[in-house]
């Protein structure tokens, strides 16, 4: 297993995200079922065709402007930081700082996680490529889940194949609730973000949205790294400007823990923060950006198998030996 970790990262790694999406796709259709009493196999179609709807909708209506508005983020972001470098080059205890961060310096640091313990797999195919297989992957699981619990059931004895139906409805649970909650959690930061920002005067408010929505995707760093294009666009105008948008991403991450978090801790596992930031840590530099980007759920379905597997069925169960 280990030499499959490490030989195989990115197929695992993939296979994973193939399962995140078919649980979606899931529970669209369930919530489809559920409305229309339609059949599952005809609410799952139902529901992929309104996504590719919406895709359409997007790609006519809103993607000239977004593709726009990125293109024009990523000429101003390095203005704006030769800008605010210029103003501070005056600063002796700057200096050192600035010849540390440099875009240059970023954006290769970027490109050397985003490559993280390639594969020959990630070099043929490519992002697009991964893509394809994830989409793959997740329909065929999303269209006949009954198939592969089965065969998974068949690999214990049968004294134990309860506790596997226990097990998978539980991570299937958690997988659930945890995605439904990251989705409302990207759509609230999004839209606030842009609307916030749009109050504030800044520009490529659409960009500056979005990105902070996909990046909300990656807990706790996410938000962060979200906000330095904005802060800088700020710094290149004025300081207080800066301050004000500093103030508005932390008042939306106010807002947002107090609207999603709850639903969160609800349906999934509450999961200590300082744990969760060493799993993206350590599986970003393990798997690069694909394991940064799977790191929480990754993190909450092995505490939910070793508190299921082996707290509940082995220490708390095993007999006291007599002093």
């Amino acid at each position: 297993m280990a030499l499959l970790l490490y030989v195989a990262s990115d197929v695992l790694l993939i296979g994973f995200a193939g399962l995140l999406l078919a649980v979606f796709l899931r529970v669209g259709a369930d919530a489809i079922t559920r409305w229309t009493r339609l059949p599952s196999g005809w609410a799952l179609l139902a529901f992929i065709l309104l996504i590719i709807a919406g895709f359409v909708l997007v790609g006519v209506f809103a993607a000239p402007v977004v593709a726009d508005q990125a293109d024009q983020l990523t000429q101003q972001v390095p203005r704006a930081f030769a800008a605010l470098r210029s103003r501070l080059e005056g600063q002796a205890w700057s200096r050192a700082l600035l010849d540390q961060v440099q875009p240059e310096r970023l954006f290769s640091a970027g490109k050397a996680i985003a490559g993280g313990a390639g594969t020959a797999l990630s070099a043929t195919f490519g992002a697009l490529g991964n893509a394809a297989m994830i989409f793959i992957l997740g329909l065929f699981l999303a269209i006949d889940p009954p198939t592969y619990t089965r065969g998974l059931r068949a690999l214990f004895p049968p004294e134990r194949r309860g506790q596997v139906d226990t097990v998978l409805n539980e991570l299937d649970e958690v997988l659930r609730g945890w995605l439904l909650a990251q989705l409302g959690s990207m759509a609230v930061i999004g839209v606030l973000t842009a609307l916030g920002l749009w109050a504030l005067g800044m520009p490529l408010v659409v960009a500056l949205g979005l990105l902070a929505a996909l990046l909300t995707f990656i807990p706790n760093l996410g938000p962060i790294l979200s906000a330095v294009p904005a802060v800088l666009l700020a710094l290149a105008d004025q300081p207080v400007t800066a301050a004000y948008v500093v103030a508005l991403y932390i008042v939306v991450q106010i807002i947002e823990g107090n609207v999603t978090t709850p639903l969160i801790q609800q349906h999934t596992i509450a999961m200590p923060p300082a744990l969760t930031i060493a799993m993206q840590v350590l599986l970003g530099t393990l798997f690069g950006l694909l394991g940064l980007a799977l790191a929480v759920p990754l993190t909450a379905v092995g505490v939910t198998l070793v508190r299921r597997l082996y707290v509940g069925a082995y220490l708390e169960r095993r007999p006291v030996e007599p002093a």
